[in-house]
């Protein structure tokens, strides 16, 4: 079979899906891609970059067409004929009606929403990685059609829906694993770990507030802090830098995967303060590798853990991080543990059959 993929925003977990797809399943791969950022310029360029770029490799026949929501798809297939009638999914990492907005007294630009939308109708099939996702897309649109004058397309929202799926992604998950305690300098209280990117969608200011909450109250702590750095990094960065002087145990970029994973061995709690979640894969893997998961009951979270693991605002994450530090910290409990119940599904064994299964069933029907 002949795929391929069009990933204007090639980075973070963007990337993972495409690397995870194409080295998981044995297709004929043609990736083409830009990097990760800019990215309302690339949902406006997109399609044209790609299309005056790569001429040759667009005028050759598919089977199968992949592009993350990113791609504007009714201007691609429009440039590009030959694929009008390739069968065609369309992946949603995030969607843009339930991004939060950065600046308060700013409105949301719903057009990148239309524009969405728009490109869920030109698509075969639509795949959002969490119901979360789905269902807060569908709501969305729901409400930007609700704002048209006249002539409302009502059929409109009835194909996304019929032809939506959830499709999680196939994650690569290490079996070889050890849960006890690597560390357990009890005294310097428990390894807390922020894996998230350093973005204000993540909500920083709110972690770093519980860890503050924490030093007020004399709570023993370390505190690790990693993940993608773009070149906008929120100033709370490098203010909780200095005042969290030596409980701080990693900072910042990490040289490997396998130094990473060297963190997640030895985390014993990992912390989501996020404003925007459409999937969670930094938590799935702090909870894969045994760190206690410590995430809002919003967002995709209730749909991966359960209530023993989900705050419900502010107050509740303060004291809930502060009771965990100081009984592990007086040896009542143990953080570290096998949670692999809670991440097996998403394994990419368990995954990309059901790619396989889904891009077969569009070919044959095509």
């Amino acid at each position: 079979m002949k795929a391929l993929y069009v990933e204007p925003y090639e980075g973070g977990s963007h990337q993972y899906f495409g690397d995870q797809l194409v080295a998981g399943l044995d297709f004929e791969w043609t990736r083409l891609t830009l990097p990760a950022r800019n990215w309302k310029w690339r949902m406006y360029g997109a399609a044209s970059w790609f299309t005056l770029k790569n001429q040759e490799t667009l005028q050759q026949e598919y089977d199968v067409l992949l592009c993350s929501s990113f791609v504007p798809l009714a201007e691609f297939k429009g440039l590009n004929p030959r694929l009008a009638r390739t069968p065609c999914v369309l992946y949603f990492h995030e969607n843009q009606f339930h991004y939060p907005i950065r600046h308060k007294k700013g409105e949301r630009e719903l057009h990148f929403g239309l524009l969405q939308m728009v490109s869920a109708l030109a698509a075969e099939r639509v795949c959002f990685n969490s119901e979360h996702n789905r269902d807060s897309f569908l709501e969305g649109a729901k409400q930007l059609l609700s704002f048209m004058p006249d002539y409302v397309p009502v059929e409109w929202l009835v194909q996304i829906r019929k032809k939506s799926r959830v499709l999680p992604l196939p994650l690569s998950l290490p079996t070889d694993l050890d849960f006890e305690e690597l560390d357990v300098e009890r005294e310097r209280g428990p390894l807390i770990l922020w894996n998230h990117r350093w973005e204000h969608d993540k909500n920083p200011e709110l972690f770093f507030a519980a860890l503050r909450v924490l030093i007020q109250s004399d709570t023993p702590f370390r505190v690790a802090v990693c993940g993608q750095q773009f070149s906008d990094v929120p100033p709370v960065f490098e203010h909780a830098r200095e005042w969290l002087g030596e409980r701080v145990v990693s900072w910042g970029h990490l040289p490997s995967r396998a130094a990473y994973e060297a963190l997640l061995r030895r985390s014993h709690i990992a912390v989501s303060t996020s404003d925007q979640e459409f999937f969670g894969l930094s938590m799935l893997e702090a909870t894969h590798f045994g760190a206690r998961p410590l995430v809002p009951r919003r967002l995709v979270y209730p749909e991966l853990y359960p209530a023993e693991f989900l705050y419900q605002d502010s107050k509740d994450l303060f004291e809930n991080l502060q009771a965990l530090c100081q009984a592990w910290t007086y040896g009542r409990i143990e953080l570290r543990a096998d949670r692999r119940r809670l991440t097996e599904r998403f394994a990419a064994d368990a995954v990309l059959p059901l790619y396989r299964d889904l891009f077969r069933e569009l070919v044959a029907g095509a």
